[in-house]
């Protein structure tokens, strides 16, 4: 920190907040964020973004931080991993709105930037892949996974949300899920049927009830013991890997992108996907509608309905 801004904070900051530091209003907006209805690793990574901006202009007076500070902030981190420069800057863009909000500033000083340009490394998961993967799973993996994918597949839900799914959360011929990272509360019908599997979602829960002893979860193992997140993660990437699918480039799909698959497909049926993904708006359903040039020099039917006659 420059001697000046020692000697404001220390005399001028004592009387108005305008003249402390970044990292002193970090403090508050910690409190902030802890109030927010997200779930706990939401929050914690949102505070790994605010370290990052706490490392670049935690020192300075947050009235005197300029738009070309947090630019330089963003286009150092944006160097060696993009995407964590594109989440800095919409955390720095919240911190300093919060403060305009609670009267530290007049001004956000990341508001003017715009997020640097992230190339989208993953791949998308194709049907054709699903059901490659899905088939190794079958023939050489525990049986939950191969139940996992198709859960999965047909219910659009996080792997968070699928391994806490009960047998008590159905009543009333719907599936009740409050989702662990938003928590948006669904009821989704027993009798949505993905077409593409040609599995509906009752079948699919009646499938998971008795493969393995006791029932505290849809998904467990032999022994009725719960599933973590990671270790569903880390089965679904050995039946990927098993399965002999290969990519070129990039990286390879993940469990996640079953949500975008199961999308796509639903979408293509005509369901509300925006209801079955528990997205607010539909500008987030439709980042997940995007294949990413998976279906690349393939023909798109334009259908048009023809009139009725009188």
């Amino acid at each position: 920190m420059a001697l000046t801004d020692i000697l404001i904070r220390s005399t001028l900051g004592v009387l108005s907040p305008r003249y402390r530091t970044v990292a002193d209003w970090s403090e508050v907006y910690r409190r902030i964020i802890d109030t927010k209805p997200v779930c706990d690793k939401t929050k914690a990574n949102r505070m790994v973004s605010v370290r990052h901006i706490l490392d670049g202009i935690g020192r300075r007076i947050i009235s005197r931080v300029m738009p070309h500070e947090i630019a330089e902030l963003v286009q150092r981190l944006h160097a060696e991993h993009p995407a964590l420069a594109k989440r800095v800057l919409i955390e720095a863009k919240s911190l300093f709105n919060e403060a305009v909000i609670y009267g530290w500033i007049d001004r956000n000083p990341a508001f003017p930037l715009r997020a640097p340009a992230v190339h989208v490394q993953r791949h998308r998961l194709s049907l054709e892949h699903w059901q490659a993967i899905h088939a190794y799973a079958l023939a050489n993996q525990p049986h939950w996974v191969a139940r996992m994918l198709v859960l999965a597949l047909v219910s659009a839900q996080r792997r968070s949300d699928l391994e806490k799914m009960q047998p008590g959360d159905v009543w009333d011929d719907h599936l009740h899920i409050q989702q662990a990272k938003t928590g948006m509360r669904l009821a989704l019908p027993l009798s949505l049927r993905l077409d593409a599997i040609g599995v509906s979602l009752g079948e699919a829960i009646e499938d998971c009830r008795d493969y393995a002893v006791g029932n505290s979860r849809l998904l467990r193992k032999h022994n009725g013991r719960p599933i973590g997140v990671a270790s569903m993660s880390a089965r679904f990437e050995e039946a990927r890997e098993g399965s002999g699918l290969v990519w070129h480039d990039g990286l390879p799909p993940s469990l996640h992108e079953c949500r975008s698959l199961s999308e796509r497909l639903y979408r293509a049926q005509g369901v509300n996907t925006m209801i079955l993904l528990g997205h607010k708006n539909q500008a987030m359903t439709d980042i997940y509608d995007d294949d990413r040039d998976l279906a690349q020099g393939q023909w798109k039917t334009l259908s048009i309905q023809k009139p009725q006659r009188a």
